[in-house]
């Protein structure tokens, strides 16, 4: 009789100690839910700041000053540029500033500043700049410009620009690639030539007896990062092509008939 309590005294304790077990394992209903990941990582530094106060501060760090600055082409012309625009490429702050020539001479021409930036602590640090890479017209003022993403595959800096003199004119147009380690300025697009300013109106030609020419391109059929074509209309028509190579856009033909 006393061997058969002590067997019905272990199986009880043996359940008990299953039942504790399963107790210990199972998780209270309050505490089912995992902990969900953080979110998306908060910007730090520079990049935390609102887009006006990252193009100040890129300013700032590239010409010294606030609203307004001067670069030089070498030892002659002197450009007042201020702030424009700032882009990020990857980890790079690109600054555009455009800026007017201080002479207002018909051959003087503005410019589109380039400064190449990178965060450094709470700021920036300069790691390039090209002041005057970018021109425009003449008269000294400031390039008409935009941000192109339909050539290449990094942003770039497109501007068209032109001459006259003596009755003649022509224009054309820069497409200045930003790529992450600089720009790279492709060779220039013609798209424009006239001669009717120099076209006498009784002989119908110019004084070296070159009937009149007078010619307007269109940009068409563009490829991004490989080609696109210049679609001349006027006095003539035909069509000049250029291809991506080496990393800039190059003319197919030896000559464009739109040039000065």
């Amino acid at each position: 009789m006393t061997r058969g309590r002590l067997n019905h005294g272990g199986i009880a304790l043996a359940g008990a100690v299953a039942l504790l077990a399963g107790c210990q394992q199972a998780p209270e209903s309050g505490n089912t839910t995992a902990p969900t990941p953080s979110a998306t990582p908060t910007v730090a530094g520079v990049r935390a700041l609102p887009e006006a106060e990252q193009l100040k501060l890129a300013f700032r760090t590239a010409y010294g000053k606030d609203g307004a600055a001067q670069v030089r082409d070498g030892d002659s012309d002197v450009i007042n540029v201020k702030p424009g625009q700032l882009l990020w490429i990857g980890d790079t702050a690109v600054l555009l500033s455009p800026g007017a020539n201080e002479s207002d001479c018909h051959a003087c021409s503005g410019a589109l500043a380039i400064a190449y930036l990178k965060p450094e602590g709470e700021g920036f640090a300069v790691t390039g700049k090209w002041p005057t890479l970018v021109r425009g017209s003449g008269w000294g003022a400031e390039p008409e410009w935009r941000v192109a993403n339909e050539f290449t595959d990094n942003p770039a800096i497109y501007v068209e620009s032109g001459w006259s003199g003596q009755g003649y004119s022509c224009g054309g147009a820069s497409i200045t690639e930003l790529k992450p380690d600089g720009p790279v300025q492709s060779e220039r697009v013609w798209l424009s030539a006239s001669n009717e300013g120099a076209v006498d109106e009784t002989t119908g030609k110019t004084f070296g007896g070159e009937p009149l020419s007078n010619l307007e391109g269109k940009i068409v059929d563009v490829v991004k990062g490989k080609s696109f074509a210049v679609q001349a209309s006027g006095t003539a028509t035909f069509v000049e092509r250029y291809e991506y190579r080496d990393g800039k856009f190059v003319p197919l033909q030896k000559e464009s008939r739109l040039s000065c």
